[in-house]
């Protein structure tokens, strides 16, 4: 986490920052803000499990929801650097979502998924108005799900947090200097690795036995954007 951060603070430094006199200084740039809709499918280790969790003799059950298609906005911010971009997203979505493991009428909760990531593609054909960019991405994620969790005190919620690495393309269509459409497709492979509740608190998925939870996120979103 932290080797993350400070390469992506000589990232910012670098692309920012930059001496007047430097060669890098005449590249063009161009920075951007877009918003899309996406339509996420996924599968993994997610579906139809449940896990059991220990803490000062309370013993709880954390079943695990099905979500097997998401629907969120992404919001985007970042700088285009000659034929290179660098981003930052961010979507929230909440959904009533399906967990198979527990008996009906509460095998329906209310879920809520975010996810905050940064990434860097290169783009072809630039400086075209139709331009195709590739490129990879790292994002970090939440997955709260509302009482999931059953100890003899009751029912509880869960927040499931995870990170992921995206192969991640897209296609730019530059109406304007200043306006675009913008569609992505977005491969994320996501590991979850610990899961919190009220009475157990953070627990690492390797402490209860498991290894990560990996999951597999197929993104692709429509969207506009603003270049200035």
């Amino acid at each position: 986490m932290k080797k993350i951060l400070l390469a992506l603070t000589l990232l910012c430094s670098a692309v920012f920052a930059q001496p007047e006199d430097s060669d890098f200084s005449y590249w063009p740039r161009s920075y951007f803000a877009s918003i899309s809709f996406s339509v996420i499918a996924n599968r993994g280790d997610l579906f139809d499990r449940s896990m059991v969790l220990k803490d000062d003799g309370i013993e709880e059950t954390v079943h695990l929801p099905n979500t097997k298609v998401l629907v969120s906005p992404d919001y985007s911010i970042g700088v285009n650097i000659r034929e290179f971009t660098f981003s930052a997203s961010f979507q929230y979505w909440s959904m009533l979502g399906s967990i198979p493991t527990l008996p009906e009428p509460i095998n329906e909760q209310n879920m809520k998924y975010w996810r905050f990531g940064i990434e860097a593609t290169y783009n072809f054909f630039y400086p075209e108005f139709f331009q195709v960019g590739v490129g990879l991405g790292y994002s970090f994620s939440k997955l709260t799900t509302e009482n999931n969790v059953y100890n003899y005190k009751g029912y509880f919620n869960s927040e499931l947090n995870g990170s992921a690495i995206a192969l991640v393309s897209h296609i730019r269509y530059l109406i304007t200097d200043n306006f675009g459409l913008i569609s992505s497709l977005r491969i994320y492979e996501n590991w979850y690795k610990s899961v919190y509740t009220k009475n157990s608190g953070t627990v690492e998925f390797h402490e209860v036995g498991d290894s990560y939870y990996w999951q597999t996120y197929i993104a692709i979103s429509i969207g506009a954007m603003v270049q200035f």
